[in-house]
């Protein structure tokens, strides 16, 4: 859908042969690689547009929070231009979305799982009743509906320090952390807990094979202790964020970010 969104603006009929498209103006995302940075080129709103007899009207729009549908795009557009001039990796963290500035930081959360990660817009579409966002083919396999192609999602607007914008009667958007929290204790990444130590310790050494240095907490509930496996502690939750995303393309998807007060 975004090639054809390109094609629809600037009525470039090779679109829909399937060519490719040469010379965008900013380098290609590696693979894996974090959404940080502008690969290249300058952010913007961009101006209305339509598709398919609907006109879309993208906005700066800090307190963007919306459930809804989310597919992906893969090796059709590999390589390709994205709409604000960028290559498209499949394997990159990025996503589209209709009306958003370019780029936008966004958490996106499979509803089904509960598993979420930070993504960045910088393509147009999906233009397809209910979805509300298009992932890349590796945000896909990191959510965990890459197999089934759609899924439920909620999609929130970031900050670029990872922060979801709170309204503030009679003034700007003011930031909080996601989700909000205190941050005195600091954000983990908890891969596992066992009641087992033996069974704690042998994750860790599976994370240590991948590059990961994990620690082991012991927490008591109800007399009972419990192993915890942990990355941490990150004083930004976009820095957890960021090392989620790695352990969970490492292969450890029951990872999950945990946010603890100080003691």
């Amino acid at each position: 859908m975004r090639i054809l969104l390109v094609c629809l603006v600037f009525a470039l009929a090779a679109c829909s042969s399937g060519s490719r498209e040469v010379g965008p103006k900013g380098r290609m995302p590696q693979d894996g690689e974090l959404p940080v940075g502008d690969q290249g080129v300058k952010r913007k709103v961009g101006n209305p547009y339509k598709v398919a007899g609907v006109w879309y009207h993208p906005k700066e729009d800090p307190y963007y929070d919306e459930t809804g549908y989310a597919s992906w795009y893969g090796p059709d557009f590999h390589g390709k231009r994205t709409a604000n001039g960028e290559q498209y990796n499949m394997n990159a963290m990025t996503a589209a979305h209709k009306t958003l500035p370019l780029p936008t930081f966004v958490k996106v959360t499979n509803l089904e799982n509960g598993r979420s990660i930070v993504l960045r817009v910088n393509d147009r579409g999906p233009f397809v009743k209910s979805r509300i966002i298009d992932v890349s083919r590796r945000a896909a396999q990191l959510l965990g509906f890459d197999q089934q192609g759609v899924t439920k999602v909620r999609v929130q607007a970031l900050d670029e320090n990872g922060k979801i914008a709170k309204r503030k009667e009679g003034g700007e958007p003011t930031y909080a952390d996601t989700p909000s929290s205190t941050t005195d204790g600091g954000h983990f990444v908890q891969v596992g807990a066992y009641s087992q130590r033996e069974n704690a310790e042998v994750q860790i050494k599976r994370l240590e094979a991948r590059g990961h240095e994990a620690k082991l907490d012991r927490a008591v509930t109800n007399g009972q202790s419990l192993w915890r496996v942990r990355i941490g502690p990150f004083a930004e939750k976009l820095l957890a964020q960021e090392k989620l995303d790695r352990v969970m393309a490492d292969g450890f998807y029951e990872a999950r970010i945990f946010t603890e007060t100080g003691r």
